[in-house]
Protein backbone atom coordinates (compact mmCIF):
# COMPACT_ATOMS: atom_id res chain seq x y z
CA UNK A 1 0.00 0.00 0.00
CA UNK A 2 1.67 3.70 -0.93
CA UNK A 3 1.74 6.46 0.71
CA UNK A 4 -0.64 8.71 0.25
CA UNK A 5 0.76 11.94 -1.67
CA UNK A 6 -0.66 15.49 -1.00
CA UNK A 7 0.32 19.05 -2.13
CA UNK A 8 2.83 20.87 -0.42
CA UNK A 9 0.27 23.38 0.60
CA UNK A 10 -3.37 22.42 0.95
CA UNK A 11 -6.02 24.09 -1.05
CA UNK A 12 -9.27 24.46 1.56
CA UNK A 13 -12.52 24.06 -0.42
CA UNK A 14 -14.44 25.91 2.02
CA UNK A 15 -13.04 28.17 4.94
CA UNK A 16 -15.41 29.64 7.85
CA UNK A 17 -14.64 31.41 10.96
CA UNK A 18 -15.18 29.27 14.31
CA UNK A 19 -15.80 31.51 17.37
CA UNK A 20 -16.14 28.74 19.67
CA UNK A 21 -12.45 28.18 18.84
CA UNK A 22 -11.41 31.76 17.82
CA UNK A 23 -9.89 30.82 14.57
CA UNK A 24 -10.86 29.92 10.57
CA UNK A 25 -11.89 26.53 10.45
CA UNK A 26 -10.75 24.91 6.89
CA UNK A 27 -12.24 21.85 4.94
CA UNK A 28 -9.97 20.08 2.34
CA UNK A 29 -11.49 17.33 0.58
CA UNK A 30 -9.22 14.45 -0.22
CA UNK A 31 -9.92 12.34 -2.97
CA UNK A 32 -8.24 9.23 -4.18
CA UNK A 33 -7.31 8.52 -0.53
CA UNK A 34 -6.76 4.25 0.14
CA UNK A 35 -10.13 2.99 0.90
CA UNK A 36 -8.18 1.23 4.00
CA UNK A 37 -8.65 4.74 5.36
CA UNK A 38 -12.11 2.97 5.86
CA UNK A 39 -10.72 0.21 8.05
CA UNK A 40 -9.51 2.95 11.05
CA UNK A 41 -11.31 4.32 13.63
CA UNK A 42 -11.87 8.22 13.54
CA UNK A 43 -9.04 8.88 15.58
CA UNK A 44 -6.85 6.90 13.38
CA UNK A 45 -7.80 8.66 11.05
CA UNK A 46 -7.32 11.79 12.48
CA UNK A 47 -3.95 10.72 13.03
CA UNK A 48 -3.28 9.80 9.73
CA UNK A 49 -4.08 12.76 8.14
CA UNK A 50 -2.37 14.65 10.78
CA UNK A 51 0.55 13.76 9.87
CA UNK A 52 -0.06 15.09 6.41
CA UNK A 53 -0.27 18.47 7.61
CA UNK A 54 1.68 19.30 10.18
CA UNK A 55 3.92 20.43 7.70
CA UNK A 56 2.24 23.75 7.11
CA UNK A 57 1.59 24.41 10.73
CA UNK A 58 -2.36 23.09 9.97
CA UNK A 59 -3.94 20.71 12.95
CA UNK A 60 -6.47 18.31 11.83
CA UNK A 61 -9.76 18.65 13.53
CA UNK A 62 -12.63 16.52 11.79
CA UNK A 63 -12.10 14.08 9.01
CA UNK A 64 -15.03 12.40 7.23
CA UNK A 65 -16.12 10.76 4.33
CA UNK A 66 -18.33 12.66 1.79
CA UNK A 67 -19.73 11.88 -1.32
CA UNK A 68 -17.83 13.02 -3.99
CA UNK A 69 -18.13 13.10 -8.24
CA UNK A 70 -14.56 11.34 -8.31
CA UNK A 71 -14.03 8.20 -9.50
CA UNK A 72 -14.38 6.35 -6.39
CA UNK A 73 -17.72 8.13 -5.69
CA UNK A 74 -16.15 9.51 -2.36
CA UNK A 75 -13.65 11.96 -0.26
CA UNK A 76 -12.90 12.32 2.65
CA UNK A 77 -13.28 15.72 4.15
CA UNK A 78 -10.45 17.12 6.47
CA UNK A 79 -11.08 19.79 8.71
CA UNK A 80 -8.40 21.53 10.37
CA UNK A 81 -7.03 24.38 11.50
CA UNK A 82 -3.77 26.94 11.17
CA UNK A 83 -2.05 26.10 14.22
CA UNK A 84 1.02 28.71 14.59
CA UNK A 85 2.74 27.81 17.78
CA UNK A 86 5.97 26.74 16.11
Amino acid sequence: MGAMTLPETHECSMCSPDASIGTTVHEDLVVGAPLSMEDLDDAQRLERFAGKYAHDHCKVIEVRKVTSDSLSGFAWSVRFIEDSAE
